[in-house]
């Protein structure tokens, strides 16, 4: 499917946008289509039709989206556009940039792994500026790397009471393998499906948040985390329920409470 026609983009990640518009405040006047010239001119630098997922962030989000999430990154299309002319990025086999970090102090790009696209999304890759710089998976696909990013800055940063730390299953068995169904059987619920190096679920008082890169070699049974809730008793009440049920534990707590 191009970009270039006038079909609604809401069908092509109705989960995705879902996500935006429950938790970014007045979305509505957030979303914004790139061009029809920079649609056309990175449909070309991809060689083809783009992933069903990136043709949607170039027409909500096509004209970038610091203002909601990863502020110091542009996705603007129109940057990348012109970046892609001037050969201002590393060129990365089978791969597209797709944002360009502002911040002066360690920039860094994120390319779209196109040799890798699977069911309308691809994963989305870290590398530095430089030639000889580390290239790494950061993202299973962009529908993650968005939407764990907005739930993250919406959801749980915007909470009275956080906690952050590591989940560790004393029988040592998966970690996510334990919380999930925990999670689900208190009515969690997940509000965009994400693969197995993330995790979003909320209960209307409760967020939790979990994400680490596919590159990390990081062991099953254990699970870095995020909470959000009211206060910072609703959370150890959580915290207590989850180890009485589960053999899972929190370690190296990291408390922050916002005081209205």
């Amino acid at each position: 499917m191009s970009l270039t026609d006038a079909s609604d983009p809401s069908g092509f990640e109705p989960e995705l946008e879902r996500l935006f518009e429950r938790y970014v405040p007045d979305m509505a006047s957030h979303w914004t289509r790139a061009s029809d010239h920079d649609i056309s001119t990175l449909e070309g630098i991809a060689g083809g039709a783009l992933p069903r997922c990136y043709q949607w962030m170039l027409r909500r989000l096509g004209r970038g989206c610091s203002d909601i999430v990863y502020g110091s990154l542009d996705l603007s299309a129109q940057a990348i556009v012109q970046g892609h002319a001037r050969n201002a990025f590393p060129e990365q086999e089978g791969m597209m940039c797709f944002a360009i970090d502002t911040d002066t102090f360690q920039p860094q790009l994120r390319y779209y792994d196109l040799a890798h696209a699977t069911d309308g999304d691809a994963p989305v890759i870290v590398v530095g500026p430089e030639d000889d710089e580390e290239v790494a998976t950061e993202y299973e696909s962009l529908r993650e790397f968005l939407g764990t990013a907005v739930f993250n800055a919406h959801r749980i940063r915007t909470s009275a009471a956080r906690v952050e730390g590591v989940f560790f299953s004393e029988e040592g068995s998966s970690a996510i393998g334990e919380l999930e169904p925990f999670l689900e059987g208190l009515g969690f619920t997940a509000p965009l499906p994400t693969g197995r190096y993330c995790a979003l679920y909320d209960d209307g008082d409760i967020a939790l948040w979990s994400s680490r890169k596919p590159s990390e070699d990081l062991r099953s049974d254990l699970l870095p985390f995020q909470l959000g809730g009211s206060s910072e008793g609703e959370l150890r009440k959580f915290l207590g329920l989850l180890s009485a049920s589960t053999s899972l534990r929190g370690h190296h707590l990291r408390w922050q409470t916002t005081t209205a």
